[in-house]
Parts: C-alpha cells; structure tokens; sequence
C-alpha cells in the first residue's frame, strides 16, 4: 500500500512540475537572437521577406548598411526603416541646387573657404570646383580616398562637431529630408543588389513582392 501512495505522490509531483514547466514556457518570452533572422514588411505591392541571416553571411553586410545612423545612435537594437521613412515622406538631398546646404551661410557665418571642401580648387581658379563624386565614388573608397557617403559625413559631421553645432551624426534629417518609405526600400535594395551583380532588380517586382 505504500509504495502505491508514494508512486501516486511521484506522479502527482510529476504532472505539477509538467504543468508549471508549460506555464512558464507559454508565459515567459523567448530570448531574441542577437541578429534578426527574417522579417516580413506588409506592402501593397505584395509582401516581402528579408532575410538578414542571408545578407550578412552571403554579402558581409552590417546592421549600419540599412539602418544608417545605427551605430552613431549607440541604440541595444536598430530603429525600424519606419522610424524614419514615413509613407508620405519627401526627400531632399543635403547638396545640389534642391539641397538643405547653404554655401553662403556656411562662408558667411563660420568663415570658410571653398578648398576647406573642395581640397583640390584653390581661390581665384577660372574653373569652378570640382564636383564631390570626382574624387569621392558611390560604393567605393578606402583610408586614402573615403567613398561618397563616407567623405560626405565625415567632412560635413567633423566640421559640426568643430564648430559646436547641429545637425550632427544623430540627427540625419537635420541635412537630408529622408525619402518616403517605398522610395528608401526601393533605393536602398536594387542599388545594393545592382552594386553585388545580383538579383532581383528593377524588373524582377515578384522575386521580392512574392508572399
């Protein structure tokens, strides 16, 4: 009789560490892996799935190459592309004729020169400066000669952060107007898929907007 009541008690003790076991798997979140593995965007135009595992190890991209101002902001976690991008958002670049930079403030209230940017054009040259991207390539560059966005924030953020002022390296808007959020996705993905030489591209909508 005994060892029928303590093998009812080592069942009884059995169901109730399964039963709390349970419990605290249904209510205790998971722990998030330190790199996203997929995530689904909801669009129109039909749903896309990203794969992050892919990009990284496929490609050697980093959370920075998307999530632009990741590491300047020094967040635990990369903002969301929505955070920034709004659907009826208007971009406007920071230079160019449609620009938010102001040469004339620049040389008027903190005294610079054209060769403190443009470092080959000396004042008093017949030829006007020369164009940043001469030197300065999109996708290119190194500790010689920095690529396009590199030299763009460093010359311009270094510069800020000499003089005491913003925007600075966390405030991207303060120079550019983000693009709306179709427009980012859209220039973001095809010209990295356009720089790697692989698919999908421009024409190929259904290999992204397939799920």
């Amino acid at each position: 009789m005994t060892s029928k009541k303590e093998l009812k008690l080592a069942y009884g003790i059995l169901v109730a560490c399964l039963v709390v076991g349970l419990l605290g798997y249904s209510v205790l979140p998971a722990k998030s892996p330190e790199s996203p593995i997929r995530k689904m965007y909801k669009t129109t135009g039909g749903d896309v799935l990203f794969d992050h595992q892919s990009h990284r190890d496929n490609y050697g991209l980093y959370c920075e190459d998307c999530h632009h101002a990741y590491r300047e902001l020094e967040k635990e976690m990369p903002d969301s592309c929505g955070q920034c991008h709004q659907p009826d958002g208007k971009y406007q670049p920071a230079l160019g004729d449609k620009g938010m930079f102001k040469h004339d403030a620049h040389a008027q209230e903190y005294g610079l020169y054209c060769n403190d940017c443009h470092h080959n054009y000396q004042q008093g040259d017949p030829e006007p400066p020369q164009h940043c991207t001469a030197c300065h390539q999109r996708g290119m560059g190194d500790d010689m000669m920095p690529g396009r966005k590199d030299a763009f924030h460093q010359q311009c953020i270094g510069c800020h952060e000499d003089f005491g002022v913003m925007p600075g390296k966390t405030d991207c808007a303060g120079c550019h107007g983000p693009r709306n959020r179709t427009e980012a996705f859209h220039d973001q993905c095809m010209n990295c898929h356009e720089d790697f030489g692989v698919g999908p591209t421009q024409s190929d909508c259904n290999q992204c907007h397939g799920y």
